[in-house]
């Protein structure tokens, strides 16, 4: 959800405007690898013999880059050195001590440095039926005919019934944390598909109204506005709706109702700091969900005050843990990285994209009303290091970027130098450039277009947020291999946006 500066919480926003107004393909699937041994080493490179980068266990999931061949199909062999043992050397390759004495026929754990040992490499084995030809198992396993015939030591591509065949174990590229990349042995993990999530808010308007904007092609998930902290002994106020659901559901889109905070720093402190009211928190939006057919929920707290930093994903666990055996998902948005101890520094990001199911990062409000800076809300440079700084704490197939629908008009008083502003939705940008007959330009340092004119001594500027920023926006989504894309907020969009999102 949009975030809003302290200034800007004293007031009411107006989103109205004055002034009488890198090709990337869409993919909407991600790959996402989960480990299903007990303990798995993920390597430099596709190779046992390069360096151990971390030690993943079961259960850890990381986006899928691409898969190699590597060594899996070669003897690899290790050279004993100084300070070597079978524990040491069986750990490096993902062995046990067992499977590298009986790979080498060692009767004790006894090495003498220069000794050359057999490292193992894990195969799967294929039984030739009827009808099997090489290139045909290599496609069912997804590797290659040379490789076959290699680790088999075949003469030639001729294969008999009942021949057993091992099938090469290849390597699997994640994205790790901190920006890192390694390779992790195939038998080691699962991988599956998944489908990118596009999502939408919902802001004011009817229920109607919100149904209406729910429509737009490509949108699979809709977060209309339902729970909100109160300061009566309910804790939460609901404003659910079961026909929504209903009908949102036969138009192929998921329900994330939101839960919000009203900005109000006191006001959640006494909830999170309350395991009592806490729990009466989560037991009321579990029922809600479950009686309402929701999907899960999105849970938007902003301006916590940083002794709740731990509170919080306390609350996110517990909400977690309550809704996970009803299949529902929970969401958390959370600001771009900053300076700030309230809008910034309250948030333990990896404390919370442990325990949610995903983490969505409010790219927008670089330049806020009030900033006494005039700017883009959210320059393509500005999100991308929001990104970048943001998986260095959450995977990235964990990370939803919301990206804005919205707009800053700048009025800056030619004589005075001082500067108002005032919020615009896609449609009222687009229509203050058709009645003024504007070009827009390239704005180069924030990545997108750019409008500016001057009526009565004062210089309008506006960083337009329309088709070509979102699918800039779209392109690092796909870049780093996030999870999805929100936008703040559903019905301010010009509906040529949403083919940026065509699978």
């Amino acid at each position: 959800m949009k975030m809003f500066s302290l200034f800007m919480m004293m007031f009411t926003l107006s989103f109205i405007c004055v002034g009488g107004h890198g090709k990337a393909a869409a993919n909407t699937t991600l790959y996402v690898t989960k480990v299903i041994a007990a303990k798995a080493n993920v390597y430099m490179a596709p190779d046992v013999k390069s360096a151990v980068l971390t030690v993943l266990n079961k259960g850890d999931e990381y986006p899928r880059i691409a898969s190699a061949a590597g060594d899996s199909a070669s003897q690899a062999v290790h050279s004993v050195v100084s300070g070597d043992t079978l524990a040491i050397i069986a750990s490096h390759y993902g062995l046990t001590v067992e499977e590298l004495q009986q790979a080498n026929t060692l009767h004790n754990t006894d090495l003498q440095i220069g000794q050359t040992l057999r490292i193992p490499q894990k195969t799967v084995v294929h039984t030739v039926t009827d009808g099997d030809h090489l290139k045909k198992i290599a496609a069912a396993y997804d590797v290659t005919v040379t490789e076959l015939i290699q680790i088999n030591r075949l003469n030639s591509t001729q294969i008999q019934v009942g021949q057993k065949l091992k099938i090469p174990d290849y390597y699997i590229q994640i994205q790790l944390l901190e920006g890192k990349k390694g390779w992790i042995k195939k038998s080691l993990v699962q991988s599956r598909k998944v489908n990118r999530i596009i999502m939408g808010w919902n802001f004011g308007g009817t229920v109607n109204q919100n149904l209406t904007q729910s429509k737009n092609p490509n949108l699979n998930v809709v977060s209309p506005r339902w729970f909100e902290l109160n300061d009566k002994s309910s804790v939460i106020t609901i404003k659910e709706n079961s026909e929504f659901v209903r009908t949102a559901h036969n138009l192929g889109k998921r329900v994330w109702p939101l839960l919000g905070n009203r900005f109000n720093a006191e006001l959640t402190d006494i909830m999170l700091s309350d395991p009592g009211k806490r729990r009466k928190a989560v037991f009321q939006i579990r029922e809600s969900l479950i009686r309402t057919d929701a999907d899960g929920v999105n849970v938007d707290f902003q301006n916590l005050n940083p002794k709740n930093k731990q509170d919080f994903v306390v609350f996110i666990q517990e909400l977690t843990n309550s809704l996970k055996p009803h299949g529902l998902l929970v969401s958390v948005d959370v600001t771009r990285a900053s300076e700030d101890p309230y809008w910034s520094g309250s948030y333990d990001r990896a404390g919370l994209g442990q325990a949610a199911d995903f983490i969505v990062m409010m790219g927008y409000e670089e330049h806020w009303s009030g900033g006494g800076k005039t700017g883009s809300v959210a320059s393509l440079s500005w999100v991308k290091g929001g990104i970048v700084e943001l998986m260095k704490e959450v995977p990235s197939h964990k990370i939803i970027l919301a990206i804005p629908f919205f707009a800053r008009e700048w009025v800056t008083d030619i004589d005075t130098q001082k500067i108002t502003s005032h919020d615009c939705t896609m449609a009222e940008v687009a229509a203050v450039i058709k009645a003024r007959r504007l070009s827009k330009t390239w704005h180069s340092a924030a990545s997108q277009n750019y409008v500016q004119f001057t009526v009565n001594g004062k210089l309008h500027q506006i960083w337009v947020e329309d088709k070509d920023s979102v699918k800039a926006r779209y392109a690092l989504v796909q870049q780093y291999r996030l999870r999805g894309i929100s936008a703040w907020y559903l019905g301010s969009e010009t509906q040529d946006v949403w083919s940026v999102f065509k699978s």
